[in-house]
């Protein structure tokens, strides 16, 4: 958690993690999902069912209708770039209904993924109301703020829930042999990102975002003068807070395919130079998440590879035995 010199853990303004707000969020986002899933448990599928495309369609209405949210209709008409599809979080919440109703299997365990991922990641890294610092007298002296900050939650926690009813009510049943795709779809989803940044920056100029491609103000310039908004999911490169950590491994990716360099400065692929981390990513955290409900597949497979590696086994010690055999017969 991160602490000033003068933070306590009372302290009414947000843009501090640690304080009494940190935590009352993450004890009420974790609470509420807790009572939702049991209460689905115990009233059965058919309410479920009910239940989730309500919530679905509730989140899809709210991305579009918090432009009467003051914060928001104060800012109007510039404010309404951000009921597009400036970040992951709010292309998943436009397209959740959708590939729930309609879906295949690979985009239903993507939203199963995701959504999960990024509905409890905000909670411990809440970058929505930490950058909110329009307000820092805190919620109560600043209805405004609280209102945002609520519905930045509620959007989240509304991915979350879902994500778990659609999977714990049996709506859809995870395989873990499928996460092979998360990265691609991943890919898709951050194309769209990357698209919206480029078509409201240097295409329709609008003043929130980059106005030329590379430079101080480029969209393709992760630490230009707008790139807070243009850069939303890292879709340019690694936000200020992870650079100096990825900083080293820099001139080890692939110039060209993940990086290249315009005078000093490393710039990003979009898209394509956080493939590796995003397929690391799955490759540890996918299991992990597949396991609670694709175990019996999981361990069936699992037998399987140990029979074939003790067949192959055999196999090459029968072959090494014919060939002595033969060699002692000659």
């Amino acid at each position: 958690m991160i602490f000033t010199a003068n933070s306590s853990f009372f302290d009414f303004e947000y843009v501090r993690m640690g304080n009494f707000w940190y935590v009352f969020f993450i004890v009420l986002c974790l609470g509420l999902t807790a009572l939702t899933l049991f209460i689905c448990r115990k009233a059965g599928k058919k309410f479920s069912k009910v239940l989730i495309q309500i919530l679905l369609w509730s989140n899809f209405a709210l991305h579009f209708l918090k432009q009467f949210i003051p914060y928001y209709f104060q800012r109007w008409p510039v404010i309404l770039v951000d009921s597009l599809f400036p970040n992951l979080c709010a292309i998943l919440i436009v397209t959740a209904p959708f590939i729930y109703l309609w879906g295949n299997a690979y985009f239903k365990d993507y939203f199963f993924y995701i959504g999960t991922v990024s509905g409890l990641g905000v909670l411990f890294y809440p970058s929505g109301p930490m950058d909110i610092a329009q307000y820092p007298g805190g919620f109560f002296s600043n209805p405004d703020y609280l209102i945002c900050v609520a519905r930045f939650y509620l959007c989240h926690f509304l991915l979350l829930v879902t994500a778990l009813i659609m999977v714990l009510e049996g709506f859809h049943k995870i395989n873990y042999r499928r996460l092979w795709a998360i990265p691609f779809i991943y890919a898709l989803y951050l194309g769209g990102v990357s698209l919206n940044s480029i078509l409201l920056g240097p295409v329709f100029h609008h003043p929130w975002y980059p106005q030329d491609w590379v430079g101080p103000d480029g969209v393709f310039n992760p630490r230009g003068e707008h790139s807070v908004i243009a850069n939303q999911s890292m879709n340019f490169g690694p936000q200020p807070f992870l650079d100096n950590l990825l900083s080293p491994i820099y001139p080890y990716l692939p110039q060209g395919l993940f990086t290249y360099k315009v005078g000093d400065q490393y710039y990003f692929v979009p898209v394509l130079w956080q493939l590796p981390f995003i397929a690391l990513g799955t490759l540890i955290a996918g299991p992990l998440m597949a396991l609670p409900f694709d175990y019996q597949h999981m361990r069936d497979d699992r037998r399987k590879h140990r029979e074939l590696r003790r067949w192959k086994k055999m196999a090459r010690h029968s072959r090494r035995a014919e060939a002595k055999a033969s060699k002692n017969g000659n």
